[in-house]
């Protein structure tokens, strides 16, 4: 594979080049312009990340003509932000750095496909970046039109000389999980059928084949396509929000409980109204897979909940129906599609749980136990409601009041908390027993132990049950991070997908928590 920075054509050194002699005159001056090429890029990552100190003053840049000391502590210090730097790092770097010429994007990705033994952290950087040049080069017509490999390996063949649209047999399942951000119609949809785990396993299981120049090509339309959708659906939802309160307000409604979302239980729509105004802050600061987990979730949380009371106020009337993404009246541009970035993250999508009916046959008659949770921790965390009360309680709502088929979520109350289930949680208690209905089981039960300690501590200002409830948390989150791995192994990506969602709301709980004991 060969670059070109600034006229210089740069070739990785071979085996044979490095056993005969060392690199010579023209190969110090490629690797020079691209040390330069790149140091905007770097510096900034240094700074705002305190990855390492700068070799230059701010507004300085590296000598075109270096002496040999200069050139090796350069290339030592890219060599060593190189080494610490995560994707989602990249992924705060501000538009004008990240997308400031072609070229010097260019290097960046040349400097990451050359290292020769790539870790999880490497694929994950090339993934992104490629995403990020395909979304800067990519002509405007394409946004407009259904995306080709052939569109992809076009775009990406000035960095990726080898760039292949030969569709791979392996790679079919991305089709597959496509396919299915076809039938979103909210964000909700997007996150819980759980498409960009399904992604993230494929990639975890194509090893060294990930680095095809085929298998690039359909990686990066795959992640700008769901990127795409991703954003397109929360544009909807913040839209939905928007039309519901200007909705309940027509009806002279102006305080709504948003307890659900984290809001009080009359929270105003004026201030609702500013909240959902200002809402894409979570991207732009204070950046982490957790923060951007529980910003979404509130979101989400927050239009079930105003639609929850519009429906109230209109006895008889379905809720509003979902706004979909075409209802946009644009498509994102290129740089609003490549820039926020997808919570965090094999097989054919899994067949969603159907909407649980009440019990029949071969369901269960009576509440599962919570299995192997610490009851004198659960009881300490919520009160007098100990583990096994709360999957009862839990159970027997769900049970009283089945969800209405094409609802993905469902809500219960435990001590005047709300507490949002997917699907699948739902499922999980109303069917017939299995390990990965107990494992959601355990994960629904800590989380909304956790949730009813979190509205105690902000009520009342006790930190014990807080306390208790974050150590029950953190010991059932290891547990269940060995049960996704498992599922991993026995190629159960519906098991895996569904209980790794579920893992990330209680980390997301927990994060909330945390912060409460700070």
């Amino acid at each position: 594979m060969t670059s070109k920075t600034s006229g210089t054509t740069i070739n990785p050194p071979t085996r044979a080049d490095n056993l005969t002699a060392g690199p010579g005159p023209a190969d110090l001056a490629a690797q020079w312009a691209e040390a330069r090429l790149v140091y905007p890029f770097y510096a900034a990552l240094a700074t705002q990340f305190n990855l390492a100190p700068s070799p230059y003053p701010p507004g300085e840049f590296p000598p075109a003509r270096p002496t040999r000391s200069v050139f090796d502590r350069h290339l030592q210090w890219l060599a060593a932000i190189d080494e610490n730097l995560l994707a989602y790092q990249i992924r705060q770097l501000p538009s004008e750095i990240l997308n400031a010429s072609e070229e010097s994007l260019r290097a960046v990705i040349h400097r990451q496909l050359r290292k020769p033994d790539k870790t999880e952290a490497d694929r994950d950087k090339i993934d992104l970046l490629l995403v990020q040049y395909f979304a800067m080069c990519a002509p405007e017509h394409l946004y407009s039109k259904a995306i080709t490999l052939d569109d992809v390996a076009r775009v990406l063949r000035p960095v990726l000389a080898e760039a292949d649209a030969t569709p791979l047999e392996w790679c079919e399942p991305l089709e597959q999980i496509l396919a299915k951000t076809e039938d979103c119609r909210s964000l909700r949809d997007l996150l819980e059928g759980g498409v960009v785990e399904q992604g993230r396993l494929l990639k975890d299981s194509a090893g060294c084949m990930f680095y095809d120049p085929a298998a690039l090509v359909a990686f990066c339309r795959f992640s700008f396509l769901v990127r795409r959708a991703f954003i397109r659906m929360l544009h909807a939802d913040l839209k939905a929000v928007r039309e519901t309160i200007n909705s309940l307000e027509a009806h002279g409604i102006k305080t709504v409980d948003c307890r659900r979302a984290g809001f009080s239980a009359a929270e105003t729509t004026k201030q609702l109204r500013f909240f959902c105004e200002n809402w894409r802050q979570p991207f732009q600061k204070d950046y982490t897979k957790s923060s951007v987990n529980h910003a979404l979730e509130q979101l989400l949380a927050l239009r079930a909940d105003l639609e929850d009371a519009l429906e109230r106020a209109q006895p008889g009337t379905q809720s509003p129906p979902f706004v979909t993404p075409e209802s946009e009246a644009h498509a994102p541009s290129a740089e609003s599609t490549a820039a926020p970035a997808i919570p965090e993250p094999a097989a054919p999508a899994p067949e969603q749980p159907r909407a649980v009916e009440p019990p029949a046959s071969g369901a269960p008659a009576a509440p599962p136990k919570a299995a192997n949770l610490s009851r004198d921790a659960a009881a300490a965390a919520a009160g007098d409601m100990d583990a096994d009360k709360c999957l009862e309680a839990i159970w027997e709502q769900l049970i009283a009041a089945p969800p209405s088929r094409g609802r993905s979520m469902s809500t219960v109350v435990l001590q005047d908390t709300k507490v949002l289930l997917s699907s699948w949680e739902v499922a999980a208690f109303v069917s017939e027993g299995s390990q990965e209905s107990e494992d959601l089981r355990r994960a629904v039960v800590a989380r909304a132990l956790l949730a009813v300690a979190t509205d105690r501590r902000k009520r009342s200002g006790d930190e014990s049950a807080l306390t208790a409830a974050l150590a029950l948390a953190r010991n059932e989150v290891s547990y269940f991070h060995g049960r996704v791995e498992q599922a991993k192994r026995a190629k159960n990506t519906e098991a895996a997908v569904n209980l790794g969602i579920s893992t990330k709301r209680l980390l997301s709980f927990m994060e909330e928590a945390e912060k409460l004991q700070s």
